[in-house]
């Protein structure tokens, strides 16, 4: 097999492990969000639990990246993606820690003073974040500038929700359960922000990836926001 041929396998192998990864990170959000509306003190331990098979999944991309410049000569493109993997992988190890510290809420917070209306708000925020973040990494893999535009957009519209529930659960509500949970609520729901800011970072990246063109920060971006 030629040297081409071998970097073309590794770099097709690390979009394919991005993937995974992404994967396995949106499933831990998705779990920690449940156990969070369920009060699941259980489900919250499987999610701390499980970081540690984040945490390996970002040492083994990281060798992967390392291994493809040391033993490769990666082209221009091959070097962007390196670059943008490796900033990928702990985005992604970032979300991870996101979802443990969702599920910790979870496991400490009782469920006495949960509001309706701002547990309903959580659960759309948490769903339109996890979709940005797996359209974030997807635009990455593809190569998809425009789809990495999409998530960018998505983000902030994740962003706007957090305006939401920080409005929902500042309704005037008698009880210091009900002070704790909302205090809570609006805890997770600014993870749930971060997760989209991550994905926003991330889609912001692939238009470099794919032309070279500079990055732009999303928050400097002007995206059209459509509801």
């Amino acid at each position: 097999m030629s040297g081409s041929a071998t970097l073309e396998g590794e770099t097709q192998s690390l979009r394919t492990g991005l993937l995974e990864m992404a994967s396995l990170v949106l499933a831990q959000v998705e779990r920690a969000v449940a156990a969070w509306d369920e009060t699941d003190p259980e489900a919250a331990l499987r999610v701390i639990e499980g970081d540690d098979a984040v945490d390996e999944r970002l040492v083994d991309l990281d060798r992967r990246i390392f291994e493809i410049h040391l033993l490769h000569a990666p082209l221009a493109g091959d070097l962007r993606l390196l670059h943008v993997g490796i900033i990928a992988v702990v985005a992604l190890e970032r979300v991870g820690d996101l979802a443990v510290s969702i599920a910790k809420l979870a496991g400490e917070v009782p469920r006495e003073g949960a509001m309706p209306e701002v547990e309903s708000l959580i659960r759309r925020m948490s769903a339109r974040a996890v979709d940005t973040l797996a359209r974030a990494v997807q635009a990455i893999a593809r190569g998809d500038a425009d789809l990495g535009d999409q998530a960018k957009a998505d983000a902030r519209r994740v962003r706007a929700m957090l305006d939401d529930v920080r409005v929902a659960a500042s309704a005037e509500r008698d009880g210091p359960e009900t002070r704790e949970w909302a205090t809570a609520a609006v805890l997770v729901a600014r993870h749930l922000e971060r997760v989209a800011n991550n994905a926003a970072e991330l889609g912001g990246r692939v238009r470099f990836l794919v032309s070279g063109a500079p990055f732009e920060r999303a928050h400097r971006a002007q995206v059209a926001v459509e509801e």
